[in-house]
C-alpha cells in the first residue's frame, strides 16, 4: 500500500504555498498584465480601426472636394472661353460695322464727288454752249452786220451814182 509520510504532506503543503504565492506574484500580475496588454492593443486596433474609418471618410471627402474643384476648374474655363468667344464675336461685329461705316462713308463722298463731277461738267458744259451761241451769234450778226454795211454800201453807191448822174 502507499504509505503516506509527513514529507508527502510538507510537499504536498509547500507546493499548494508555492502555488498561492506564485499564482499572487506571478500569475496574477502576468495575467493582469496580459489581460492589460490585450486591452491596450484591442483599443490600440480599435483606434487604429476609427483613425483608419476617418481617413477614409477624409479620403472621401478630399476626393469629392477635389472632383468638385475640377468641376469648378473646368466651368470656369468654359465661362472663359464664353466670354472670351463673345469677346472675339464683340470685336468681330463692331469691326465690321466700322468697316461697313467706313465703306459707306467712302460711297458717301464718292457719290458727293460724282455729283461736284457732275455738277462741275454741267456748269462748263453749259459755259461751252454760252460760248458757242456767243460766237454763232456774233457770227450771225457779223454777217448781218456784214450784208447792211454791203448794202448801205452799195445804196450808197447807187445814190452817189445817181446822184452824179443827176447833176
Amino acid at each position: 500500500m502507499i504509505s503516506l509520510d509527513v514529507t508527502f504532506f510538507f510537499q504536498v503543503i509547500n507546493f499548494i504555498a508555492l502555488f498561492l504565492i506564485l499564482r499572487h506574484f506571478l500569475f496574477e500580475p502576468i495575467t493582469n498584465f496580459m489581460n492589460q496588454r490585450s486591452e491596450d492593443i484591442s483599443d490600440q486596433i480599435e483606434e487604429a480601426e476609427k483613425k483608419e474609418a476617418k481617413a477614409e471618410e477624409l479620403k472621401s471627402k478630399y476626393k469629392q472636394e477635389l472632383k468638385e474643384a475640377k468641376q469648378k476648374a473646368q466651368e470656369i474655363i468654359e465661362e472663359g472661353r464664353r466670354r472670351g468667344q463673345r469677346k472675339k464675336n464683340d470685336i468681330i461685329n463692331e469691326a465690321k460695322e466700322e468697316a461697313s461705316r467706313q465703306i459707306q462713308k467712302a460711297e458717301d463722298e464718292i457719290e458727293r464727288a460724282k455729283q461736284k463731277a457732275r455738277e462741275k461738267l454741267k456748269d462748263e458744259a453749259l459755259d461751252l454752249s454760252v460760248d458757242m451761241t456767243k460766237k454763232v451769234v456774233d457770227q450771225m450778226i457779223d454777217k448781218e452786220l456784214q450784208e447792211q454795211t454791203i448794202n448801205n454800201y452799195l445804196e450808197n453807191l447807187d445814190e452817189d451814182k445817181l446822184g452824179d448822174q443827176v447833176q
